[in-house]
């Protein structure tokens, strides 16, 4: 999408018009979501395995920890797995791995090799969310609308940041219980896999 130049290639869409173009408002729409999704068990899964399970703090540290590692490790793979398939179609499905991890953590039961399952499973898939972000953007609205389509993913990212987690310690203190935490914050995934089919 765009004009053309004068060297025959599209101009960029300049970024108050980037709404214009189709499924770009499904994204934006879903991006601020999915940010705040992506920090809900690095805030609470210290407190959730102390509360729950009454390990100390510092080994829920290293779980989140482990997260950090496996998602450092999923960008690695998905980038080379993204190279043969479509980034649209990866990004579903490390959204749904990423939701469905979030959610069995509410309904499993509470044992501490189950809790490593899913720092390494959660890690893995929404690191690489994050890594396919840019090569999806390229395949849906083209390198040269890639600077301005990404900063504005990145703003509007913010509000989720800030408000998803709050909600979600709000809920814990309604329901005392971290299984709707959990619900809510795996079930944010799972909005934005489809955002843009």
């Amino acid at each position: 999408a765009g004009q053309k130049g004068g060297d025959g290639q599209a101009e960029p869409v300049p970024m108050l018009e980037l709404w214009r173009l189709k499924n770009f408002m499904p994204l934006v729409a879903c991006a601020s979501l999915f940010a705040g999704c992506m920090w809900v068990p690095y805030i609470y899964l210290p407190a959730y395995q102390y509360d729950a399970l009454g390990t100390p703090l510092r080994e829920g540290a290293r779980n989140v920890a482990s997260i950090g590692i496996s998602s450092t490790v999923g960008r690695v793979v998905i980038g080379r797995v993204a190279m043969q398939v479509s980034s649209l179609r990866c990004l579903q499905v490390c959204c749904l791995l990423a939701g469905a991890a979030t959610i069995l953590l509410a309904l499993l039961p509470q044992l501490p090799w189950l809790i490593w399952v899913f720092t390494v499973t959660f890690g893995l898939s929404a690191g690489s969310t994050i890594a396919l972000l840019a090569p999806l953007l390229v395949e849906l609205f083209g390198l040269r609308n890639l600077p301005n389509a990404f900063g504005f993913l990145c703003a509007v990212q913010a509000p989720g940041v800030l408000a998803l987690p709050a909600v979600c310690g709000a809920v814990h203190d309604l329901f005392d219980s971290y299984v709707p935490v959990w619900m809510l914050g795996g079930g944010a995934w799972w909005s934005r896999p489809f955002s843009s089919s």
